[in-house]
């Protein structure tokens, strides 16, 4: 499973700086990372969850070093935008990666079962 979810959330940091595609990769990136890591770890109904939960928590990884950069140095500010703002930002996203990836590495499963029985 470890495989899967470093897999996976390569993915999704690779999607972030590519220009001009990351308008479209970045929103989708969760959902391709979980079907892909999910195909990798061949997840099963039982372990889609679970999965889904190490791939958000890998990603809470930089919204926490921000947030104990905030406390520590007092950073208010990261790229024009308050550091209020941006830890709103990252609570929204960690549930959008976690619902993305267990959605992807279910469908991952649904297809490879699908094939198993062909």
């Amino acid at each position: 499973m470890i495989n899967g979810v470093l897999v996976g959330f390569l993915i999704m940091l690779v999607s972030i700086p590519i220009p001009i595609v990351h308008f479209i990769a970045v929103p989708i990136s969760p959902f391709v990372a979980g079907f892909i890591g999910g195909g990798i770890a061949k997840t099963d109904e039982k372990t889609t969850i679970r999965f889904g939960l190490f791939m958000s928590l890998l990603m809470s990884i930089p919204g926490l070093i921000f947030i104990l950069f905030r406390v520590i140095f007092g950073i208010n500010e990261v790229f024009g935008i308050t550091s209020d703002i941006f830890i709103v930002i990252l609570l929204v996203l960690i549930p959008y990666t976690w619902f993305g990836s267990t959605i992807g590495a279910l469908i991952s499963y649904i297809i490879r079962k699908n094939q198993e029985k062909t």
